[in-house]
């Protein structure tokens, strides 16, 4: 399975899909399937996770953003396993809707210390039981690696890291944001920037989720903010390999 057809997947009575995701980019895939979901399946979205502890409906505000709002008819009771509670929840709930669950591939991952059979069992009822059903589920994470009895049964796909035509892209829209904060600040922003520079900046930056390039767009435009303003040209080059490096020694990959 692909991200593009993820949704005519689940629109053929496959209830449950897998999606992997680097946690960068998890809010701006919710947004995605959000708006995506509304517009193929006309289906409400939903999003849980055990930090959030409740069921939130997910709705895209006039400005384009993402907005949380919690269910009010989701109630846990104190002592209940909020797992167990939120499948329970999802195949009791009275109407139709995506639910987004997110990092609970643990529970029902191969060879996880945290994998549980009770919740692996309800998964697989929960599978059965939902495709008759315009009731489905998404499992946000990443690293995830679904338990042998489920390979077969959920369609797993993984987000791929944004092309040098997407990064540059990304790179044009988002400038252009700063820019025009700066303007009411009443900041100077200076791009100066020929195409083939920034494909050359594109190019560094392949790697990196659009949410990292963004976080590095922004940090960069804080250190060079002085009293003449702030420019942004091709010595950002070399400075989002650094970035890029640091970033991924944390996880233990060398360029």
């Amino acid at each position: 399975m692909n991200l593009s057809n993820i949704f005519s997947t689940l629109d053929s009575q496959i209830p449950i899909v897998a999606l992997e995701v680097l946690s960068p980019e998890e809010a701006t895939i919710i947004q995605w399937l959000t708006t995506t979901a509304q517009e193929k399946l006309t289906l409400p979205v939903y999003f849980w996770n055990l930090g959030v502890s409740t069921l939130e409906q997910c709705l895209i505000a006039v400005d384009g953003g993402l907005v949380f709002k919690p269910v009010p008819d989701y109630k846990k009771p104190p002592l209940a396993d909020p797992l167990i509670f939120i499948f329970d929840c999802i195949n009791s709930f009275d109407g139709a809707g995506v639910f987004i669950l997110g990092d609970v591939h643990p529970f029902i991952g191969k060879n996880s210390p945290q994998l549980s059979w009770d919740i692996l069992t309800r998964v697989k009822n929960l599978y059965h039981r939902l495709k008759p059903t315009e009731k489905r589920i998404i499992f946000l994470g990443q690293n995830i690696e679904l338990h042998e009895s489920l390979v077969r049964l959920i369609p797993y796909c993984e987000v791929p890291l944004p092309l040098v035509e997407q990064i540059e892209e990304h790179l044009q829209s988002y400038l252009q944001y700063l820019l025009e904060s700066a303007q009411e600040q009443e900041v100077q922003f200076t791009v100066s920037l020929a195409a083939e520079e920034r494909e050359t900046l594109a190019r560094a930056a392949l790697g990196l989720t659009l949410e990292e390039i963004s976080d590095f767009l922004r940090l960069t435009v804080k250190e060079r903010l002085s009293r003449n303003g702030i420019v942004i040209d091709a010595t950002v080059t070399p400075l989002v390999v650094k970035y890029k490096t640091r970033l991924l020694a944390q996880m233990g990959i060398e360029l």
